[in-house]
């Protein structure tokens, strides 16, 4: 099991400053998070890039339905090629919000969802190199030879995290299709703790339609919730317990807290430390 770290808070200044302290105290990435008027995370992440050498670097998440797929698909090639290989980009249609809907109408959860299906083929052709040509309902791509850029240093793509609905087959076979899981519990709101035993199903179900649709290769299960750093102990002992799961990745965040200094809070949770067994 790996170990990351989602920042809620701060400035690109910030968050490098954490992702400092992160690799110092032995993380093994760190995330911010998308929002249309605010900090950028990619600003963010590649100041942070340029002051750490290993740590992974990523979005927690990406709402792909709003992004132009060529437009991210340079940003994160960029960052990939400068951070020596380190971005991990998560993708979903992106919970809508007051901050989301103060400059964009909703266009309904199915456009959403066609939007990512075809930003994701979009994404991985253009990263994979040209010719590449794409003609979809909503995106249509033409080959071109104009100053291309170089590769991303991670191949065959850069690694890709998606929502995947628990017991959604459209849903999950999205997911399966990128590199990673990061589950959505069916009528839960937001990363709410859930029993193991949800978290052993889910990660079954992934990797049984991964299988079925001819998937194969390493693949990512991803946890997201808020470690108890009164009980160091037992994080460690939930965290072996999903990694017998099947999950890989255990991302701490904290999204309710209103502390009065969070960059503060957010560098005692890094300090503590990853609950894993050194």
């Amino acid at each position: 099991m790996q170990y990351g770290l989602v920042f809620a808070k701060g400035d690109s200044a910030d968050f490098a400053d954490m992702a400092v302290a992160a690799e110092e105290a032995g993380w093994d990435a760190v995330f911010g998070w998308e929002a249309l008027w605010g900090v950028d995370p990619w600003i963010s992440l590649t100041a942070a890039a340029v002051r750490t050498s290993h740590i992974r670097l990523g979005t927690m998440l990406t709402p792909l339905a709003r992004r132009k797929p060529w437009d991210l698909a340079s940003t994160t090639s960029t960052l990939d090629r400068l951070s020596g290989g380190r971005v991990i980009l998560s993708v979903g249609l992106g919970a809508l919000h007051p901050g989301w809907l103060a400059f964009e109408a909703d266009q309904g959860r199915k456009v959403r969802a066609e939007l990512v299906d075809e930003g994701l083929d979009v994404m991985f052709g253009l990263w994979g190199g040209q010719p590449y040509a794409y003609d979809g309902k909503h995106y249509q791509v033409q080959p071109t030879d104009f100053e291309l850029p170089a590769p991303p240093v991670q191949q065959p793509r850069i690694t890709t995290w998606c929502v995947g609905l628990e017991g959604s087959r459209k849903s999950m076979s999205r997911a399966a299709r990128c590199d990673g899981l990061i589950p959505n519990f069916t009528g839960v709101a937001g990363p709410e703790p859930q029993p193991i035993e949800r978290w052993v199903g889910v990660a079954g179900e992934i990797r049984e339609l991964r299988e079925e649709l001819g998937y194969t290769g390493k693949y990512d299960v991803v946890y997201e919730g808020t470690a108890d750093l009164s009980d160091p102990a037992g994080e460690r002992e939930k965290a072996r317990a999903l990694e017998d799961a099947g999950i890989t990745w255990w991302l701490d965040s904290d999204w309710t807290s209103t502390p009065d200094d969070p960059i503060a809070y957010q560098l005692e949770r890094i300090k503590a430390g990853p609950p894993k067994e050194f």
